[in-house]
């Protein structure tokens, strides 16, 4: 058979078919190696976010690339933070929106209410959660675990100081809450979760709990003496097998009654305590009123996390603390 096809043209059809193949096989790898999905989380609180962020090497295993915003500006709290339309549009928006619950972060609940459901995590509700008590100033003798002196102030319930809360919401300073919460949030987005991804969060989690371990070790043998003006550190305590004296303030705005400030006086020279840890800028004036002939020291802890950048950088600052305050 005699080939009609000109020379020139024989030429451009084999090279369009190389093309073809080309396109062709650069289709399979990208099918076989597909990018990154971008998902758009949305956090109440930084410390949350810190933990959400331990996140980022176990996600992209399975090709997930995650953003992780905050929702409460630095300088606000939970307890009075007003939404902007802004922020608004940040919750409706999100492929994920983690918060702390109604009863820590009410001013959320009426938009959290036209989220669906499926695209919020609840870390108040979690399955497994430590929940530690809500403490008083001073566990006094003959006294029920939360009964305050008749002394202190009206409006005791509010919910700045936490009480009539169920629980200490500060549950982020547990290590195992910690890893509870990046287990969630790990399962939601990463719908085809395999056992390997238990290795990898127990490879993030190690050095935590390596430093963990070290400062228990180190907490037995010179246990520190502290109050600690907010009671914002119950789950750390906990964690390093430590108590701390007392707590000063139920909050900001209602002021510590007159005998509780005697008692306070005298746990600081029983105790021969060393130091209390406070909020930053958090006035302590009171401190002059319950402490001995030498001052107090203060030292700063922020429970919201703002002057750190990663989660293990928090639990270090504040185990340093702590265990510092020594006689």
């Amino acid at each position: 058979m005699i080939d009609v096809v000109p020379k020139k043209r024989r030429k451009k059809l084999s090279k369009n078919r190389s093309l073809l193949w080309l396109l062709l096989l650069v289709g399979t790898v990208a099918n076989a190696n597909p990018s990154p999905a971008h998902q758009q989380i949305l956090v109440s609180i930084k410390p949350i976010k810190l933990l959400v962020e331990l996140l980022n090497d176990p996600l992209r295993q399975h090709s997930i690339d995650i953003e992780v915003s905050t929702l409460l500006p630095q300088g606000s709290t939970p307890h009075d933070y007003v939404l902007k339309p802004s922020d608004i549009s940040k919750v409706l928006k999100a492929d994920l929106l983690v918060w702390m619950g109604p009863v820590v972060e009410p001013y959320l609940t009426p938009i959290v209410a036209r989220v669906d459901k499926a695209k919020v995590i609840d870390v108040s509700q979690l399955q497994g959660l430590l929940r530690l008590p809500v403490r008083p100033l001073l566990e006094m003798a003959g006294k029920a675990s939360g009964q305050h002196d008749d002394d202190h102030h009206q409006g005791h319930s509010q919910t700045h100081n936490h009480q009539g809360m169920a629980f200490d919401p500060h549950v982020w300073w547990s290590l195992s809450n910690a890893r509870l919460i990046a287990e969630e949030v790990m399962s939601y987005l990463a719908s085809d979760v395999i056992p390997q991804d238990n290795n990898r969060l127990d490879a993030v989690f190690l050095p935590m709990n390596d430093l963990l371990a070290k400062k228990r070790n180190q907490a037995k043998t010179q246990q520190p003496s502290f109050m600690l003006f907010h009671d914002g550190l119950h789950y750390v305590e906990e964690d390093l097998g430590v108590t701390s004296v007392a707590r000063v303030a139920l909050g900001d705005e209602l002021r510590t009654g007159i005998k509780t400030l005697l008692a306070l006086k005298q746990r600081v020279l029983d105790a021969k305590v060393v130091c209390v840890v406070a909020e930053p800028n958090t006035n302590v004036d009171i401190l002059g009123k319950i402490e001995g002939e030498s001052p107090l020291r203060v030292e700063r802890v922020d429970s919201l996390g703002w002057d750190v950048e990663s989660y293990q950088d928090m639990l270090s600052h504040v185990y340093e603390v702590l265990l510092g305050c020594r006689i």
